[in-house]
């Protein structure tokens, strides 16, 4: 095996082979980094900026087709939270890299003692990747790091010290909760084999070498062959479907054979279910609207970057949404839903677990969701559903610790990227009909999260000319062009977005130019919903129209200088917290029914877990919509509210939580936004800028947020500031253990958990 890429500076050992009178080993100071140099062993410097660089070229000497796994680095510093890292080409040019946008990202711990960081994604990469490794060692100015070492770290010698037992694999992209065994190694599970009766698996390797997989029934009589398939093609799952109905002995054995010992093999998901199951409900499902039958089948479909005003269903009057519209005419549509985070990766833990931010304590991007946390997967798999999740946004898998309870799930490497990166529901739903098209005879649990409509907001063709003309694309391209030579982010460069401020100073037309930005925005949207319309015939096809209970909503909404910027996470406000919510399961769910009482993201998770007769994990802060829905039936106004009140609806008002991301701004820019009985509480808590410290907004009149009445109406800011002090109270008392804390486990679940990925 070729070795790995390290950097020792203690030992002075380069793999390059510079002489040890080259103590730097290679390594230089980028953009944002003073006084670099090695004292007593270490690579030591310090912080300019939050986007510090430093960066090496890896030496020829690494095998450059095996995978990448991680880097790993034994680190200190005084300051700051994460450490990032990425690769390039000869030619990279350091001024362009915004460390904030990277995915290969991993928490710090500042203080006295050094730690062994280790920085990872979801992405497939090869060892030829790294020509250039740049590391922002810490995410905060001012910052003194000191570094002992750096290593990357091959699939090859990760994959050596793969341990047998339960874990967390992944195969281009695509992961399941595995059984890793290693040649001649064997296993058996023990369970009822019911009528109809078969089992279900993926089986790979990560070896080029030929290893067989077997599946044995052992009885009285002797042994009977119930599967064998030998693999030779490497990273990539072969799923594998076997009829149990014949043998009478409710254990399996399942061995490997290879020539060589030791040769790893992955057994992913294995279950065994029965065609024609139907879920296990713990309770009377849907009580609220007189009991009905659980769903076969629940999908929880996530548009990433949708608000609400340009949905169909809320008055937009572009034609944006058709299939959409025909679900939603078919089921119920909530108009005042409000995101409890204006992004994706803490609106999402807020929606898998019902919880607000505060008490979830994902703020940042290299934030993980607590293994203590109950997620919505985690009850459906308890409940016998098979799980699986589709998250084109990286955000909303491992890198988060969601695929917690989730058996299978296809993270963003495993979807075909083209030029139009940003619109993945095309390629996403394909892999969701795939897998529904052979499981949907079983209970189940699906995830799908598209980027669709995120930034660049340039569509697909057809949906590229749909709206927007191409008479004037030329001009608009030239006026980006230009454009782009004002933006200082080079992430909001890549995005390409800009604010009021930056198309100012580039002289360019502001409405014309927002206009033809908002014209593919809407062609995104439209292009996502051709999707919608597949999942939508498919279940027609299948039989499931009126068994698959489907859920739509957004994780948050998107700025178009209302308040002066673009893109989403700045601030509190309504273009960003407000968002589309629609549920659909003909037969059970009232049909074309339009509730207008404001509701939260949190709010759907009990929702969908009490139409499937399931309890409500006891931590979580929403509640379910089912007696707004059931109130609606036949009623309006007051008399729709009282209903609902007597069906156990409780008025509690929704907040959307700004905390950090985005620009170095809004990193510095916290604010809570509180919605209750019609009106909008802004609190600035930190860097409100030339903003007051509270804001007040017609919620009903003014949902976008941009006349402040609060002067008019002090004893409503009073009231609201009340309201928004007992809010914290609550959301303080419900916060989890940080990511990785054990407190309270027993040891054989922490090793579980560890196992799977859930802590580090």
């Amino acid at each position: 095996m070729k070795p790995s890429a390290l950097w020792n500076f203690s030992a002075a050992e380069d793999p390059a082979g510079s002489s040890p009178s080259d103590p730097m080993l290679g390594w230089k100071a980028g953009p944002g980094v003073t006084g670099l140099k090695v004292v007593d062993g270490k690579l030591t410097g310090r912080s300019t900026t939050d986007s510090s660089l430093i960066y090496a070229t890896v030496p020829d000497t690494i095998d450059a087709v095996d995978g990448f796994h991680s880097i790993e680095l034994r680190i200190r510093v005084d300051r700051g939270d994460a450490i990032k890292a990425n690769a390039g080409g000869e030619k990279l040019d350091l001024k362009t890299l915004d460390p904030k946008g990277w995915s290969l990202a991993g928490p710090l711990a500042p203080g006295e003692h050094f730690n062994t960081a280790i920085v990872k994604d979801s992405n497939v990469r090869t060892m030829g990747a790294f020509h250039t490794v740049v590391i922002h060692p810490v995410n905060v100015e001012g910052a003194k790091f000191e570094i002992e070492s750096i290593r990357l770290i091959s699939q090859k010698e990760h994959r050596d010290k793969i341990p047998s037992g339960v874990g967390w694999q992944g195969l281009s992209g695509v992961f399941h909760e595995t059984i890793v065994s290693r040649s001649p190694e064997s296993f058996r599970i023990d369970g009822e084999l019911l009528a109809n009766g078969r089992l279900d698996l993926s089986i790979g390797t990560v070896q080029s070498s030929p290893v067989t997989f077997k599946v044995t029934s052992m009885y009285s009589e002797g042994a009977y062959t119930v599967f064998e398939r030998t693999v030779t093609t490497p990273h990539r799952w072969e799923d594998v479907r076997v009829d149990l109905s014949k043998f009478p002995v409710p254990w399996l054995w399942f061995s490997l054979e290879a020539d060589q010992p030791s040769t790893l093999g992955f057994w992913g998901s294995p279950k065994i279910v029965s065609a024609g199951a139907m879920p296990r409900a713990e309770r009377a499902a849907g009580e609220a609207l007189g009991g009905v039958e659980p769903p076969q089948g629940v999908i929880l479909f996530v548009a990433d970057t949708l608000r609400s005003d340009h949905v169909n269903a809320h008055g937009y009057a572009r034609d944006t949404t058709p299939n959409l519209s025909a679900m939603a005419s078919e089921g119920t549509v909530f108009l005042d839903t409000i995101s409890q985070a204006p992004w994706t990766k803490v609106s999402i833990p807020s929606i898998l677990t019902s919880l607000y931010p505060t008490s979830h304590r994902v703020f940042d991007i290299p934030d993980r969701i607590s293994a203590t946390a109950t997620t919505l997967a985690e009850v459906y798999r308890a409940a016998g559903y098979a799980t699986v999740s589709f998250p084109s946004n990286n955000f909303a898998g491992t890198m988060t610790n969601l695929h917690q309870g989730f058996e299978e799930m296809h993270e963003a490497a495993a979807f075909e990227r083209d030029d139009f990166g940003s619109k993945t529901a095309r390629t996403v739903v394909d892999h969701a009909l795939r897998w529904l098209d052979g499981n949907s005879d079983i209970p189940f649990f699906m995830y799908v999260h598209v980027l669709d409509p995120h930034s660049p907001f340039e569509p697909r063709p057809p949906y590229d000319t749909l709206w927007a003309d191409p008479a004037k694309r030329g001009q608009h391209e030239e006026n980006w062009e230009h454009l782009a030579k004002f933006i200082e982010s080079g992430f909001m460069k890549r995005q390409a977005v800009a604010t009021v401020e930056e198309l100012e100073k580039a002289g360019i037309d502001r409405e014309e130019w927002l206009q033809y930005e908002k014209d593919w925005y809407d062609g995104s949207i439209r292009g996502m919903d051709a999707e919608i319309g597949r999942i939508r015939e498919r279940l027609y096809q299948l039989g499931l129209r009126r068994k698959v209970l489907f859920a739509f909503i957004a994780d948050h909404g998107e700025e178009f200088h209302e308040h002066g910027k673009m893109f989403h996470g700045q601030t509190a406000y309504g273009e960003l917290a407000n968002v589309p919510l629609m549920l659909h399961l003909p037969g059970t769910i009232p049909e074309n029914a339009k509730i207008a009482e404001t509701v939260r993201s949190i709010d759907l998770m009990p929702t969908l877990l009490d139409l499937s007769g399931l309890e409500v994990p006891e931590k979580a802060q929403g509640q379910s919509l089912l007696p707004l829905m059931a109130a609606a039936r036949g009623r309006e106004g007051d008399e729709a509210a009282a209903k609902a009140a007597e069906l156990g609806w409780v008025k509690r008002p929704a907040v959307i939580e700004k905390l950090v991301g985005g620009s170095s701004e809004a990193r510095n820019n916290v604010s809570h936004g509180l919605v209750l009985d019609g009106w909008k509480l802004l609190h600035h808590v930190e860097g409100a800028g030339e903003r007051p410290e509270y804001e007040l907004f017609n919620h009903l009149e003014d949902p976008l947020d941009l006349n402040d009445v609060a002067e008019q109406h002090p004893d409503i800011v009073e009231n609201l500031k009340a309201e928004l002090k007992t809010w914290r109270e609550m959301v303080e008392q419900g916060k989890l253990p940080e990511g990785d804390s054990l407190e309270g486990l027993p040891s054989e679940e922490i090793e579980r958990l560890r196992t799977l990925g859930y802590i580090q």
